[in-house]
């Protein structure tokens, strides 16, 4: 066991290699995409970023107070967005919610309005975030499986949607089972049942995290980073290869 902190160091050391980026990664248009406040997922940003040639593009899902799937990055700033900032972080009814607009001229978005449009044009992929239970999923975007892109918070949910056909699956580094999943599915993973996590999700201020610096050196995920506004902010010295960046999260890069 005295050689355990030295193995660590080392393989802290290995991920700090860096090379530089092959190919750029895939772009995905973050909370709706880019417009001139951020986090707006708003129908305005979908109409932009499919008009700009985006082809994923995502959106934060939560319900309101009467249990509706809509697109809000969080109660507190979709309150303060809307001029009812008093409201702090309770959740609108859904009535409320599409009456309001977000800085006086963008328009709130449910989930069934999403769905309509990704069913509509077949060459858009919907990447969600907050949501990433099967169930719920399924309910509200039925026949769109196939052109979504679910960052999964537990393995079970993981496991779920991977074997219920979705297009991709990411591993959300903020997930409460992350340190087990990792340990069982990426550095012990023959010793386990259940497939491997092959795309994790992550904030590009995580990289600095040590544990995050170990698995990169041991585990050849592939990696969807955010938020990137410049390919020259993608930081390439903090992944032992930098091309495992195969998709990023942005509000400003054009396809």
């Amino acid at each position: 066991m005295k050689r355990l902190p030295f193995i660590l160091f080392a393989l802290i050391l290995a991920a700090c290699g860096g090379k530089k980026m092959q190919t750029l990664p895939e772009l995905i248009a973050h909370a709706g995409g880019g417009v001139d406040v951020p986090y707006s997922n708003s129908k305005e940003a979908l109409e932009k970023s499919i008009s700009d040639g985006f082809r994923y593009i995502e959106f934060d899902l939560l319900f309101t107070a009467d249990s509706v799937l809509v697109a809000a990055h969080d109660w507190d700033l979709f309150n303060v967005q809307t001029g009812y900032a008093h409201k702090k972080d309770t959740a609108p009814t859904f009535a409320d919610f599409s009456s309001r607009r977000i800085m006086g001229r963008y328009t709130p978005l449910s989930a069934a309005d999403i769905n309509a449009v990704f069913e509509k044009d077949t060459t858009i992929y919907l990447v969600t975030d907050k949501i990433s239970s099967p169930a719920l999923l399924a309910r509200n975007f039925p026949r769109i499986k196939e052109r979504m892109l679910v960052e999964a918070f537990t393995y079970n949910d993981y496991v779920a949607l991977r074997n219920e056909g979705y297009h991709r699956v990411f591993y959300s580094c903020q997930a409460t089972d992350l340190t087990e999943s990792l340990v069982k599915h990426l550095l012990l993973h023959n010793l386990f049942k259940g497939p491997k996590i092959d795309w994790i999700t992550m904030y590009v201020g995580e990289l600095d995290n040590a544990a995050f610096r170990i698995m990169d050196a041991l585990a050849a995920f592939n990696i969807a980073l955010f938020t990137i506004n410049s390919y020259n902010e993608i930081p390439c010295d903090k992944f032992s290869d930098v091309n495992r960046v195969k998709m990023i999260y942005t509000e400003e890069i054009k396809p």
